[in-house]
């Protein structure tokens, strides 16, 4: 066992790892396990493997311990992007945007993306996983998962104003979950045209037999109305005085080491630092490394440190220790079809918020005191699941689908509600101006990206190819998506609450699309809307994806990387295949049963 050292929050490396660039692993600090990434799932690995009192755990996170009162608040979420706790990565792809950049947030806080994202907890739909135990990886089913779905839930018991069945869920888990009501009256009207155009209305988004349809989303936060982020709920006080357990902040990891004078490469530590301008420190890992540093940051490791595709690690002159071509391969994010923004009469969404100061301030106020108004609502509370070949709702006569669902009980298409003109994550409308923002989302994308690594410095950003809208059938779903948006518009209760301008030409206009006469509306100028428009959902996996086969995977079943000992990979760029809905909830399911795998297997 490696040496113990009581924690709180270290910023600086040498209280946890030695000045060195010697090779000699048996002069640098150790600890029985490293977990590069304090996010959502590292979160959860050291707060269960240092359960065990007999092993030494040491998280390193590249941000701070916290964030600010935008972090804790559920509805201020996108107000953290681009700020000290956003990575602020960029993808492209020449399909959208006219190959232009799109800013990729990605939490860079004990908590990760966790820390910044919608709050919405979304075990998502149980085929899912059973095709993942179907591609090969086995013991991955929703059988053999669920149950750390209920590990980590805590459901609120009075937190919910629809019909949950606690008997299927987890109430005594770290995680808070409840629902929060709607933010404006215009949610519960489009809740009601969704149901008047055939969608089933589903109480328990979250149950085991889980139906498609529309309903209210359960979110990610407590009795308090604040964020529960993995760091919140799985690093309390009391897990933070375990001696056994060290968590490092403000430091980056700049490569994991091997020892390479043995048949089989095996992970021994890491090299770390403040920047890389500062002093290099190594680190020990007698029983594991354990790489929890999302989708983006956790091949880049990989590639630095030598494994990934050989001739791409010879032309970016990295030394070759493992050739695993996948590594950064076969990234899937759900892509939306940017916002159809329709405009509504006053009074019914919270357009005000964005415009009034006094209102901001009393809502501010509000939450501060006792947790309740609209600053502790989630801004997503509300979404509808669909298949797009389901033609009692959907025009199935746009273009051609692939049916890449799941299963036959799942969906392939999501619309996102929000009570507010949302132009941009980063933009509102104008004052005076009031809007419905709705997106359709593509959940099972068939197009694919990939990342292109320049050099072996960590600090040397990879490429983003997000290869986003590369299949037609994904522009389709999108494309039928928009057009039950439109239908959903002229549906009542919702329709009298808005306005059509059936005169606007102008398709810069952010209310261009709903202003739209639905007869004479194209298809091909649904299809130009959405590649000016559609973005990427901050949903990246797959890019060190689980299998068996060795050549288009990167770990196996048990999350250990090909060919490589004491090397894992514990996050959400571990998914084989993209799931219907949500990746935060999976994520923590993931760590939640890694942690069992890597306790079992040390001890067998």
């Amino acid at each position: 066992m490696g040496s113990t050292l009581s924690t709180a929050y270290i910023s600086g490396p040498s209280a946890f790892a030695t000045q060195t660039t010697s090779n000699d692993s048996s002069k640098w600090k150790q600890y029985d396990y490293i977990i590069v990434g304090g996010g959502t799932a590292g979160c959860v690995l050291a707060s269960r493997l240092s359960e065990d009192h007999g092993v030494t755990v040491l998280l390193i996170e590249a941000g701070p311990s916290k964030g600010s009162i935008l972090t804790r608040s559920p509805l201020t979420w996108t107000k953290n992007f681009k700020t000290g706790i956003d990575w602020a990565y960029h993808s492209s792809s020449p399909e959208l945007n006219n190959g232009n950049d799109f800013h990729m947030a990605r939490g860079k806080v004990l908590g990760g993306t966790g820390a910044i994202n919608a709050l919405i907890y979304d075990r998502c739909f149980p085929e899912d996983y059973d095709s993942w135990a179907r591609s090969g990886c086995t013991g991955w089913s929703f059988k053999d998962i669920e149950p750390y779905f209920r590990k980590a839930e805590g459901y609120d018991p009075n937190g919910f104003f629809t019909t949950v069945d606690l008997s299927e869920k987890g109430t005594n888990g770290p995680w808070k979950i409840r629902q929060t009501p709607s933010l404006a009256p215009i949610v519960d009207l489009t809740i009601e045209a969704c149901k008047n155009i055939g969608m089933p209305y589903v109480e328990d988004m979250n149950a085991t037999n889980r139906a498609i349809g529309i309903g209210r989303m359960a979110g990610i936060i407590d009795s308090a109305g604040r964020r529960s982020s993995s760091a919140t709920a799985y690093l309390t006080p009391n897990v933070l005085s375990r001696p056994n357990l060290t968590v490092a902040t403000n430091t980056n990891v700049e490569k994991i080491l091997f020892s390479v004078n043995e048949d089989t490469p095996r992970a021994i530590g890491v090299q770390v630092a403040t920047s890389d301008k500062t002093p290099k420190y190594r680190i020990a890992a007698t029983k594991e490394v354990i790489l929890s540093a999302g989708a983006i940051s956790s091949p880049h490791l990989l590639f630095v440190s030598g494994i990934g595709s050989a001739e791409e690690l010879k032309l970016a002159d990295v030394p070759l220790v493992k050739d695993v071509p996948a590594v950064g391969k076969h990234l899937l994010d759900h892509v939306t079809s940017g916002p159809v923004i329709l405009r509504s009469k006053p009074g019914m969404t919270i357009d005000d918020l964005n415009h009034s100061p006094f209102f901001a301030i009393s809502s501010l106020l509000k939450w501060v005191w006792n947790g309740s108004g609209l600053l502790g609502r989630m801004a997503i509370g509300s979404v509808a699941f669909a298949r797009s070949d389901d033609s009692k709702i959907v025009d199935t006569n746009i273009g051609v689908v692939k049916d890449l669902s799941s299963g036959p009980n799942s969906p392939d298409m999501e619309l996102m509600i929000s009570p507010a003109i949302v132009p941009s994550f980063f933009q509102f409308g104008k004052s005076g101006e009031y809007g419905l923002t709705i997106a359709a989302s593509a959940l099972k994308p068939e197009s694919e990206g990939a990342m292109r690594f320049r050099s072996g410095n960590i600090y040397d950003r990879p490429v983003l190819n997000g290869g986003y809208l590369s299949s037609e059938s994904d522009v389709n779903i999108l494309i039928r998506g928009v057009r039950l948006i439109i239908k959903l518009a002229h549906t009542e209760p919702l329709k009298s609450q808005l306005e059509f301008r059936y005169d606007n030409k102008n398709q810069k206009d952010y209310f261009w699309m709903c202003d739209q006469d639905p007869d004479k509306l194209t298809d091909e100028e649904i299809r130009t809307f959405i590649k000016r428009n559609g973005h990427p959902s901050f949903h990246p996996v797959g890019s060190c994806r689980m299998g068996q086969d060795e050549r288009d995977t990167v770990v196996g079943p048990d999350l250990r990387v090909h060919g490589i000992r004491g090397l894992r990979v514990v996050d959400s760029s571990i998914f084989p295949e993209h799931v219907s809905g949500h990746p935060a909830a999976p994520a923590v399911m993931v760590a939640e049963k890694a942690s069992d795998i890597i306790k079992t297997q040390a001890h067998s």
